[in-house]
């Protein structure tokens, strides 16, 4: 990849003075210090430079080739590459696999030339590469937004080519600054896997920022964010019906299940957003807030009353903390307000104004705020153009800095005030925000980043193959198909998943002498291939406690499976309340163990998440503790707690089990009862798949 990024000579073929290749000219010569060689058979000269005809005229080595031409030609051009010994190669031309079948076709015939040759593709159908640091631009950008860039601290990666160039003018306007952006387009080699990688370690990049319409490998993507020590922030699109059918047309490539999308990611330390803005501002906040406490205790400065209320409001909605303030920092603050007004956390300066004048008022209980133990950010809710100038930002970020504490401005006013406060505080590293809402949430991306970050380096890597279970044969019966549920819990014992006492019963008085052993009542239940669901065909009978019950329940199954089924009898478990576990083999993240609430609650709005496995303990824990609904597992309403440690326990040895043969695609417990606390696997089915799965 460094070759990429830091060439020492480019050929930009198919550069003209009508196209776009002539813009990758433009902005090469703008500050690209290495050697340029435009290739068009049309002209000799372009933009003061020698132009050649073709890529192995160039008479001195090249490290890049940046390609636009039409697609047809690419694979004629992809071979004069390997002639020449350029073996990495942007390709910005459109028309391949997003136009259509013949488009993947020659997609898929470029990336073959490239393999033989030992050539990386970047692309196709992008925009290229834009490193401002270093005043690198490897693109058709117009050069026009090349001019309104500034340089900072954000790489963003943007699956769209146009997007990008769109997204940087906006960075620009907003006054955001960009170390690099990456355009790949439709990713027939280079994918934001490769990209990632190679940002970590980059030195001009604190925060990566993706645009991405699907993640193919979406379990190296997880893999890596979760290690990652700078910030990854996401903007998903194609998650609505129509905009997954959009991103398919448009790339060709998967959108996936958002629910497992959003769990997987949320685990591995993803700071998912929902708008181009937001993830913009959340980018910028992480470049500005390396650190923070996860639980982001705030305190509040206002002139607004009501101001207060909605900032605390809207800090308390995204998960950050109201900091009650210490009696040393209300005393200290007391020194500026009238004897009759206590001070409290959000601290209203409208009195102390009326005492002791804006600046006097507002530098006193900064200076009493700001030094307060138990707070971690500070919140300013300022109106600028009011009276007299702005504060000295540089002065407050430097008290805020040696407190160790962050300062963000909630900013409203005239706009000629605002519009030189918000250039006052960029220079200064200010945040600044119109919108409180914004702010909080913000203020909660860094929060949530420190806290996996904590989380990261307090516990081991999770495995990847690792599988510590009993050594279990597959094979008998048959791994494949669908597994009954009495095959399935012979299995899941074996793995020490806890099962209700059960067995396969051939008569009546069989079935009778059993429930005497065990004690009633009993469940009946007649197992029949291809009827998974037993309870919509019929096929359970519940709370049998007599011996003429039974008979009559197992006359009647015997009836309705006939010789193809067989008869299951098992203990009746008291059911507390329903929960649901399973292992999926997905095609962007691979094996994932899932866990939620069952029964009623799942039909009614699933509460169920996803996490890659094998998992450890840990990791499964705070599975248990991410649904939404997690209260109910916390002893509701007098009803006894959920055993964590079993509960965790079931779903690494789930993990276990799904990764322990490639061929199980599905595993359902459902539902997972709990009865006096303890998880128990009432109902289950394993399903396998032909072909070996996905294992990462």
């Amino acid at each position: 990849m460094e070759t990429f990024f830091n060439p020492g000579a480019v050929a930009v073929v198919g550069a003209s003075p009508q196209n776009l290749g002539g813009f990758v000219v433009q902005n090469l010569l703008s500050g690209f210090s290495g050697g340029i060689y435009p290739v068009n058979p049309n002209y000799t000269e372009l933009e003061g430079i020698a132009c050649y005809s073709f890529v192995t005229e160039i008479p001195d080595p090249v490290d890049l080739a940046v390609v636009l031409v039409p697609a047809r030609a690419v694979p004629s051009v992809l071979e004069a590459c390997a002639q020449k010994g350029i073996y990495r190669v942007i390709i910005e031309s459109a028309g391949f696999s997003e136009s259509g079948r013949e488009g993947r076709v020659l997609q898929e015939k470029c990336t073959a030339i490239a393999k033989d040759a030992g050539i990386r593709i970047w692309g196709p159908n992008c925009m290229g590469i834009v490193d401002v640091q270093r005043h690198a631009y490897f693109t058709f950008m117009n050069p026009e937004v090349r001019e309104e860039l500034l340089a900072g601290r954000i790489s963003l990666i943007v699956q769209s080519g146009m997007m990008s160039a769109i997204f940087l003018a906006e960075l620009g306007r907003r006054g955001i600054g960009v170390a690099k952006a990456c355009s790949i387009g439709n990713r027939a080699d280079v994918d934001e896997c490769d990209i990632i990688e190679y940002l970590q370690t980059d030195p001009d990049t604190d925060v990566i920022a993706l645009y991405l319409e699907s993640i193919p490998r979406g379990r190296r993507f997880a893999r890596l964010a979760e290690a990652s020590a700078k910030p990854v922030v996401l903007l998903k699109g194609g998650e609505s019906r129509a905009g997954a059918q959009a991103a398919v047309s448009h790339t060709y490539s998967l959108s996936g299940d958002s629910r497992l999308l959003h769990s997987v990611l949320d685990f591995t330390g993803v700071i998912r957003s929902e708008s181009v803005f937001q993830m913009m501002d959340m980018a910028n906040a992480l470049a500005e807030i390396p650190c923070i406490h996860p639980a982001c205790r705030a305190a509040i400065l206002t002139l607004s009353g009501g101001a207060g209320i909605l900032a605390c409001d809207a800090l308390e909605k995204s998960g950050a903390a109201i900091a009650e303030l210490s009696e040393q920092t209300r005393q200290a603050a007391a020194e500026v307000f009238p004897p009759w007004m206590p001070v409290f956390n959000p601290v209203d300066l409208f009195p102390a104004v009326a005492l002791k004048g804006r600046k006097a008022a507002f530098h006193g209980a900064f200076k009493a705020v700001i030094a307060d133990p138990d707070t971690d950010v500070l919140v300013i809710h300022f109106v600028a153009g009011l009276e007299g100038a702005s504060p000295d930002l540089f002065a407050l970020k430097q008290q805020a800095e040696e407190n160790g504490k962050i300062l963000v401005f909630w900013l409203m006013g005239r706009q000629e005030g605002s519009r030189q406060f918000r250039e006052d505080a960029r220079n200064a590293g200010v945040l600044v925000y119109e919108d409180v809402t914004r702010l909080a949430e913000c203020l909660s991306a860094a929060a949530r980043f420190s806290a996996h970050r904590h989380q990261v380096q307090d516990r081991p890597s999770a495995p990847e193959t690792e599988n510590s279970g009993p050594e279990v044969c597959l094979d008998s019966p048959a791994a494949e198909g669908t597994w009954d549920e009495y095959e399935t819990k012979q299995l899941l014992g074996k793995y020490d998943i806890p099962v209700t006492a059960e067995t396969l019963v051939q008569t009546a008085d069989a079935a009778w002498a059993w429930a005497q052993e065990k004690g009633t009542p009993v469940v009946l239940k007649g197992l029949v291939p291809e009827k998974g669901h037993k309870t919509e065909y019929g096929l359970v009978r519940l709370s049998i406690s007599d011996r003429p019950g039974l008979a009559s329940a197992f006359a009647d199954l015997s009836g309705q499976v006939g010789q193809q089924g067989r008869i299951l009898i098992q203990k009746q478990v008291p059911v507390d309340y329903e929960l649901i576990a399973g292992f999926m083999r997905d095609a962007q993240f691979g094996p994932c163990v899932m866990f939620g609430l069952g029964g009623i609650l799942a039909e009614l709005e699933p509460d169920v998440v996803f996490d890659l496995a094998p998992l450890d303990h840990d990791r499964a824990v705070q599975m248990l503790r991410s649904l939404r609904n997690r209260r109910l597992l916390q002893g509701f309403r007098g009803m006894p707690p959920l055993d964590e440690t079993s509960a965790a326990d079931i779903l690494v040895r789930l993990g276990r089990l799904g990764t322990a043969d490639s061929r199980i695609s599905q595993i359902d417990i459902n539902p997972l009862a709990v009865s006096a606390g303890k998880p128990v696997a009432v109902d289950a089915n394993i399903v396998f798949s032909p072909e070996p799965g996905i294992s990462g």
